[in-house]
């Protein structure tokens, strides 16, 4: 447990900074055309895009997770794969359009050469292409990588005008997502020096004994995360409405004392499944969110444009959890229960005691607390994937080998997965039980939200 606990905490202080019918667009939304000829179209009625497999689009997703999973500080990782995802999405629907796209307009590609001998070609030199590039631009320590695999698919495709036009299609497909995604600034430390109020976030409070610049004293990660501009939401405060508890409150009281007696360093009370738990969910939500949709792809036989689609709704719903919660955040700057918990003999509260040695189990993210991200994620996530296939049932057994190597948890419903993907922050200290049912809340709403306003099946004109 020690030696699992140090390994963590270094894991953490690198990287921890905060898983069918197809679905048409329903009457009165944006009318959308379809323009290839009719030749086309009665080959995309007739089956041939569900002749594609998924092989290709999942390769990539684990080539993507082989090299960049737990490399970056969690918003980092958690935008590559968004943009790699809807880059992947949008080559696919520029070969033959099924789906919106989101970067690469497909409103007039011309499918007509398209046929069910000849897609796999064209389809997968434009998912391959669109992903190595993405990947070398982004994370350019894959770049061997990506172009190894790159260079296996395409020896392996027949030289033709039908390969030379996927890649062109992958190539602008990444370069459109690139360019969409232009705006967006860098994201990284700040100092960080204000809060001193009982219930204010405060960065000082910091009990770990970590050099700089890996994780600065008085120092906050990606505060600016609320002001990038959404992937697939209309604002980044279109969800906020509940505030965190006051902290004189009887609410706050129950809180407190909950994680207080859950989450520190050595908590006699904390059961082992509760610590399992705590552990196995710290990992990144877009690799994890990545290992659980590729097994759900494969499971339930999804072909490779809804392989694509479902991915790519997945990663930019992570994403835009990460941007929505990081606005409210800030908004309402809380402190998170090592600072409360230090602090309680001062907060105003009779129902809560200090204790100046409480110490989380791991190092506690260097933002404020309400609302919790990984829930706001989890929340997200489950939303897309239950509208997806139309059902809350996963009945999964699912791993976390950065963070719980050996260890496999059975998660019956994708509630149950959002579920765990809020309350693991109470068992190791982050989190008050409220900021990750707000989290939960919230993040459900985005993902409905993503689900049925982005990369919508086209009407067929």
């Amino acid at each position: 447990m020690e030696t699992t606990l140090r390994f963590l905490g270094g894991f953490m202080i690198l990287f921890v900074l905060g898983s069918c019918e197809k679905d048409a667009i329903e009457p009165g939304d944006t009318n959308l055309s379809f323009s290839a000829d009719a030749k086309a179209i009665q080959n995309f009625n007739n089956g041939m895009i569900n002749s594609y497999s998924n092989e290709v689009v999942l390769q990539w997703y684990e080539i993507t997770s082989q090299n960049l999973d737990q490399r970056l500080p969690q918003p980092l990782e958690v935008r590559i794969y968004a943009m790699i995802g809807l880059a992947i999405h949008d080559a696919l629907n520029n070969v033959v359009p099924k789906y919106e796209t989101y970067g690469l307009d497909n409103s007039g590609v011309d499918a007509s050469g398209i046929s069910k001998k000849n897609i796999k070609s064209i389809a997968d030199a434009a998912v391959s292409q669109a992903a190595r590039d993405m990947l070398v631009q982004l994370f350019p320590p894959s770049a061997a990588a990506a172009n190894a695999r790159l260079g296996e698919i395409l020896s392996g495709i027949e030289e033709s005008d039908l390969r030379d036009r996927g890649v062109a299609i992958g190539s602008a497909a990444a370069a459109a997502v690139i360019a969409k995604r232009s705006g967006d600034f860098p994201l990284g430390w700040s100092s960080y020096t204000e809060g001193s109020a009982p219930g204010e976030y405060q960065a000082n409070y910091m009990p770990y004994a970590v050099a700089n610049p890996i994780w600065p004293n008085n120092a906050v990660f990606g505060q600016n995360i609320g002001e990038l501009e959404p992937f697939g939401i209309e604002s980044a405060d279109q969800f906020i409405e509940e505030a965190p508890y006051p902290v004189t409150s009887s609410a706050y009281a129950a809180d407190f004392n909950e994680v207080k007696l859950l989450g520190c360093l050595a908590c006699p009370t904390r059961t082992a499944e509760q610590t399992e738990i705590g552990l196995f969910w710290v990992e990144t939500s877009s690799s994890a969110m990545n290992r659980l949709t590729r097994s759900l792809i494969a499971e339930r036989k999804l072909d490779g444009w809804e392989a694509a689609r479902l991915a790519g709704l997945v990663q930019m719903s992570v994403m835009d959890a990460y941007i929505a919660s990081f606005k409210e955040k800030w908004h309402f700057k809380y402190w998170r229960p090592v600072t409360a918990i230090r602090a309680a003999d001062a907060d105003g509260n009779d129902a809560t005691a200090g204790d100046a040695s409480w110490t989380s189990v791991l190092p506690t993210p260097p933002n404020p607390q309400f609302p919790q991200t990984s829930a706001y994620s989890g929340g997200a996530v489950a939303e897309i994937l239950r509208s997806f296939f139309h059902s809350d049932q996963l009945n999964m057994d699912v791993t976390s080998p950065y963070t719980s190597p050996g260890v496999t948890r059975h998660l019956k419903t994708f509630s149950d997965m959002a579920h765990e993907k809020g309350i693991y922050g109470i068992y190791l200290g982050h989190e008050f039980r409220y900021g990750t049912e707000i989290g939960e809340k919230h993040g459900r709403k985005l993902g409905k939200y993503v689900f049925e306003n982005n990369l919508r099946e086209l009407k067929k004109i």
